[in-house]
């Protein structure tokens, strides 16, 4: 089977990366700073190496556009790091996605399967 995450985080690229996961729930709060999504199953685009189980992010202006809903598979670009506030269910945590796109429909990602 592949490898996934607990076996060996150093072997995870440093830089800006490209995801894919799915969305599990969006909270949505009056304070818009208090909203939230959360993604499940996330996995590196290239690969499909399992990264993280799940991770909540700030429901942004960007993923808002996208009109998601629970199950819709995404995209998206981010940064790894070490998760010393607990908001992933791995060691590692994903910073800033940027990029985001949404799979089905009349969207498709930055990266289209042929």
């Amino acid at each position: 089977m592949g490898k996934d995450i607990e076996d060996d985080p150093k072997d995870l690229p440093k830089i800006r990366t490209r995801f894919k996961g799915v969305v599990g729930s969006i909270l949505v709060h009056r304070s818009e700073e208090k909203s939230r999504i959360l993604i499940k199953d996330i996995r590196l685009l290239v690969s499909g190496r399992k990264v993280i189980f799940a991770q909540e992010f700030y429901y942004s202006t960007r993923f808002r556009k996208l009109r998601l809903k629970q199950g819709d598979p995404v995209e998206f670009d981010a940064r790894i790091r070490p998760d010393k506030r607990g908001v992933s269910s791995e060691k590692i945590r994903l910073n800033y996605p940027t990029k985001i796109y949404k799979h089905g429909g009349d969207q498709v990602g930055l990266f289209p399967e042929s």
